[in-house]
């Protein structure tokens, strides 16, 4: 059975997930997924209020994944 944060989550949420773990730049993976990096900022904070865990380490040169971001 899904959790109810998981049935909060929508496509576009796992999207920039994705794209945040595999870049490790925020502002790279608004590029890729069209916005702007304040706006995917503001989902990723979304996101993790969601889910109620941290899902990345913020670093001066990028993003690592924590153990609930991978």
């Amino acid at each position: 059975m899904f959790s109810k944060a998981a049935l909060r989550l929508k496509l576009i949420h796992l999207q920039l997930v994705a794209a945040v773990a595999q870049s490790g730049q925020i502002s790279h993976a608004a590029r890729l997924l069209a916005m702007t990096q304040p706006a995917a900022s503001r989902m990723l904070s979304e996101i993790e209020k969601i889910v109620g865990m941290t899902l990345f380490e913020r670093h001066p040169k990028g993003m690592t994944p924590t153990d609930a971001g991978r």
